[in-house]
């Protein structure tokens, strides 16, 4: 058993107490993890919408198929109590997915926000507030609570966050800037790659070119959607996929996770002012 005295100004729910603090379980668990009787409140089992308050003991037990805390090096360009913004490495998955359980993003954040092995509370839990390919590298935000992610998500959708990245192609581009308006979706020949399509989602990408050399183009970017592999399926519309990019027809390099994207720039509304962040 995990014990945890709860330390909040106002009572809430045993279930949202959970879900913001029991973060080594994922949030669709907790439920029946307090209905089987898995949560205990000053030795008694704890009901869902039963109310907890300042100095009420909360006990976790034993708990299986966790996601694990792990400690990595992170580099945080900005974090206060509400969200935390970091500078993600190629090559590392945000969410642990499939056989990438751990060595994650998200397991360093769980670590990050004080949780342990032996210690599954901790102070936050983290929502990335969008997302970030494994191969590509840069910014990604993450707020702290549910409430902040959904105001991020709607910054998001609303096109209030702009994020800004930069991405060396193959070949040289002869425009110096234009927009790839062209929509979405899975591509026919492979399922996991995206394509331009009939009726796909509306997609539309903006580029400049700053800088030339012999057989690529380095452009930065800026998205009016932000659709699963965007910028890497316009790119490769073109004729310029991105440098690594194999999945969308660059020649192959070592290592193969890591492709020449990156989100250099992010501007978002944060306590009432405009704050820009770059990597």
């Amino acid at each position: 058993m995990s014990r945890f005295t709860l330390a909040m100004a106002a009572p809430g729910r045993l279930v949202d107490v959970c879900k913001r603090h029991l973060i080594v379980v994922t949030v669709d668990q907790i439920g029946p993890l307090i209905a089987a009787g898995g949560i205990t409140v000053n030795g008694q089992p704890g009901a869902i919408n039963q109310l907890v308050t300042t100095c009420d003991v909360l006990e976790a037990g034993p708990l299986t198929g966790t996601l694990l805390p792990e400690p990595r090096t992170l580099a945080i360009v900005f974090e206060d109590d509400e969200l935390v913004i970091v500078d993600k490495l190629a090559g590392l998955h945000v969410h642990p997915l499939g056989a990438y359980r751990r060595g994650t993003l998200l397991n360093a954040l769980l670590w990050h926000a004080g949780a342990r092995e032996d210690r599954p509370w901790a102070a936050w839990r983290p929502h990335p507030a969008h997302r970030l390919d494994r191969c590509a590298s840069g910014l990604l935000v993450i707020g702290k609570n549910a409430a902040i992610h959904d105001a991020l998500r709607t910054q998001l959708s609303g096109g209030a966050m702009e994020r800004r990245y930069r991405a060396v192609v193959e070949g040289v581009l002869a425009h110096d800037r234009g927009t790839i308006d062209g929509p979405l979706g899975r591509d026919p020949q492979n399922d996991y790659r995206r394509a331009i399509v009939p009726d796909g989602q509306p997609a539309r990408t903006h580029f400049t070119v700053t800088a030339r050399a012999t057989a690529t183009t380095t452009v930065e970017l800026d998205l009016e959607t932000g659709r699963t592999h965007q910028i890497r399926a316009h790119l490769a519309s073109l004729g310029h996929p991105i440098v690594g990019d194999a999945l969308y027809g660059a020649a192959p390099r070592e290592p193969a996770e890591i492709i020449e994207l990156r989100a250099i720039e992010l501007q978002l509304e944060h306590r009432g002012a405009r704050r820009r962040f770059t990597a």
